[in-house]
């Protein structure tokens, strides 16, 4: 275990300085691939999360763990407003806490919201290097959000031939802008008339459609071409239930977990869960089994992938001198 010193007082990490450790998918899905192998060898450990419901898609979350390896416990503390975006705010506003594991002391506090988007897609990326076909060409995103960005840069980290993106989303700008954004990375874009003209040609279909009052699921994997994977960021929600029987595979990030939200009806999947992240890590699950497999990652976010990240940047940070130290 690694112990850190605890006399250099509570580090501060603000969005800028948490953006300026420059890490990116070459160090983050390692980074998250580390935590889930720990998760599955028990040298890391998740608590419950708390959460006060507020409204339909607004609500305040906590989420703890620890990680041995690092030497750190820690939190992720966040609100979701759905009506953020037309504040020109972001829907989720989360901070991160970090602790010694050996003494308890507090560390860092740092910014979130970064690493909600770059964890989440770390995530989805590790998934997919076991689950998406190697030649994957074609992505569709439902959903142009921050998550949609990046999705975007994670997968064709893992999936360098993706270069084709079909893009539907509800509102017009926020479509446009992702579309425009896609094409200066380097996609070949086209604007989806509806869910079916998305799915259709995809290899990879990631939905990151946010939750609003009235919200109906509206994607149906009968319409997904064999072979490929979708990934369900939205909790799932996006998906109809009576096109899970298309599904050869349904993989979470922890099944444990997975199985207790669909229970509480906050992730909306099959609890028959037959692969997770720690066993395709270990080598317990070998993930993609053929080639015309449709599978489904679905999850619901989880803390390690939170922690893992903000492990590399705290040690990223204290190693360049970023942020402001503050006395305890």
């Amino acid at each position: 275990m690694t112990s850190h010193a605890p006399d250099d007082g509570l580090l501060y990490l603000s969005r800028g300085d948490v953006e300026a450790a420059r890490l990116g998918p070459a160090e983050l899905i390692p980074a998250v691939e580390r935590a889930f192998a720990a998760l599955a060898a028990g040298r890391a450990r998740v608590g419950s999360k708390g959460r006060v419901q507020i409204a339909t898609g607004y609500f305040f979350q906590s989420l703890t763990g620890t990680l041995d390896e690092s030497g750190l416990a820690g939190t992720k503390w966040f609100g979701v407003s759905p009506d953020n975006p037309a504040r020109g705010l972001p829907n989720v506003s989360a901070l991160i806490a970090l602790n010694d594991l050996e003494s308890g002391l507090p560390l860092a506090v740092m910014d979130g919201n970064w690493i909600t988007g770059a964890r989440t897609a770390a995530v989805s990326a590790a998934a997919a290097k076991r689950l998406a076909a190697e030649d994957a060409a074609s992505c569709a995103f439902i959903g142009c959000g921050v998550q949609a960005r990046s999705h975007a840069a994670y997968l064709r980290h893992i999936r360098p031939r993706l270069t084709h993106a079909a893009v539907l989303g509800r509102g017009a700008a926020s479509r446009d802008a992702f579309a425009g954004w896609l094409r200066e990375e380097g996609w070949q874009v086209r604007l989806a008339a509806d869910a079916e003209d998305a799915l259709s040609a995809a290899d990879i279909a990631v939905s990151t459609v946010p939750e609003y009052e009235g919200w109906r699921a509206f994607l149906d994997p009968v319409r997904l071409k064999a072979g490929a994977l979708a990934i369900g960021v939205d909790l799932g929600r996006s998906w109809l239930p009576s096109g899970y029987p298309a599904f050869d595979l349904v993989a979470t990030d922890d099944a444990q977990e997975s199985r207790g939200l669909v229970a509480q009806n906050r992730l909306k999947a099959t609890p028959g869960f037959g692969a997770d992240l720690g066993a395709m890590l270990t080598g317990k699950h070998p993930g993609r089994r053929a080639a015309r497999e449709r599978i489904w990652f679905v999850f619901a976010g989880h803390v390690l992938g939170d922690l893992a990240a903000a492990a590399a940047i705290y040690q990223r940070a204290t190693a360049t001198g970023l942020g402001t130290r503050l006395p305890r």
